[in-house]
């Protein structure tokens, strides 16, 4: 069974500051980019990257899918990374996601079952950005998005989803880092401070 890891990037960044893609800003010593590879490895046979042509990222050529011209948000950009390589399953993962582990995706996979589609949906609200999808969730998904759906959230309803609600997701290792997402300073200074608190807690005594 080949899983294929595919990693949305194409984040501008422009509300963090500092002038670069949100997949290079700095999280806790390394970049978000950085993270989110290190996060995907050990889950997937094959990682493929997402973002628009011109960013420039330190990722090779050959591992790079461009999100499709014209088009704005995850949706397309998921639709792409789909296509991009043939896989039996993929693990879903945004690059502003630093919080979410290789543990709490583990986890989370062992709960799809039979579904095309296994989410966790923090306070209700199912986040289709760290989840896990069967190879046959593409062809559903692009027929939404054919019908006219821009809502990556909408489209995956279609699917029928398995959703980890806040009681499943409490019994998750980590699992709290589904519900985070790196979009400003305020935020990045929080999930820099969780993280500091993780190592401190793994750290030997």
């Amino acid at each position: 069974m080949k899983t294929l890891g595919i990693l949305l990037a194409g984040g501008r960044g422009s509300r963090l500051g500092g002038g670069v893609a949100k997949a290079l800003v700095p999280c806790g010593g390394r970049t978000l980019l950085e993270r989110a590879l290190a996060t995907l490895a050990p889950l997937a046979d094959e990682i493929v990257v997402v973002a628009p042509a011109a960013m420039e990222l330190p990722v090779p050529r050959a591992q790079r899918v461009d999100d499709p011209p014209g088009e704005k948000g995850p949706l397309p950009a998921l639709l792409a990374g789909l296509a991009a390589r043939t896989f039996d399953e993929a693990v879903v993962m945004a690059v502003d996601m630093p919080l979410v582990t290789v543990a709490a995706l583990s986890a989370l996979r062992a709960l799809r079952g039979g579904a095309l589609a296994v989410m966790a949906a923090p306070n209700g609200l199912p986040q289709p950005l760290a989840a896990w999808y069967a190879s046959g969730a593409q062809e559903r998904l692009a027929a939404a998005r054919d019908a006219g759906e821009r809502s990556l959230i909408a489209a995956c309803r279609t699917l029928a989803p398995a959703i980890v609600d806040d009681a499943a997701r409490a019994k998750i290792a980590e699992g709290e880092g589904f519900e985070w997402n790196v979009n400003t300073p305020e935020e990045l200074a929080q999930v820099e401070r969780r993280l500091a608190a993780r190592a401190s807690q793994r750290a030997p005594r």
